[in-house]
């Protein structure tokens, strides 16, 4: 019996073989293919629970507080582009008062300095905009 045994262990030893394993990823993150990405991110999304839903602002406000946000949203740009202007043009220096802000702005050695203070908080933020001057 144990040369029977022997023998069969010999023969299925003799026909085993072995093989090189190969990998390939899936996620394109770590070198696999690129059209994978789009599978594996709804895959991903699909197994993220939903986050609860709150009413933004934009669905409780109505009509008219919407037209009133968007008239005010005009009206401040158009406010800032003049300020800019103001404070780009020619003019050496000046002030302008907007509710709690005072912008004031004057010529400098180092160039325009724009000094921005808002009352209420006492914040004083100050830009220096080098002058260009070219010469042709």
């Amino acid at each position: 019996m144990k040369i029977h045994s022997l023998i069969l262990c010999v023969f299925f030893a003799g026909t085993a073989s072995a093989a090189e394993l190969g990998y390939t990823p899936v996620n394109p993150s770590f070198g696999g293919s690129p059209l994978n990405g789009s599978t594996l991110l709804s895959e991903a999304s699909a197994q993220k629970p939903n986050a609860p839903t709150s009413k933004t602002a934009s669905s409780t406000t109505s009509a008219s507080q919407q037209f009133l946000q968007m008239l005010q949203s005009q009206l401040y740009a158009s406010l800032a582009s003049s300020v800019a202007q103001a404070v780009t043009g020619a003019t050496t220096g000046g002030t302008i008062v907007l509710d709690n802000l005072t912008v004031t702005w004057a010529i400098a050695s180092t160039g325009k300095v724009i000094t921005m203070t808002d009352a209420s908080t006492g914040q004083v933020t100050k830009i220096t905009v080098p002058i260009v001057t070219t010469s042709n």
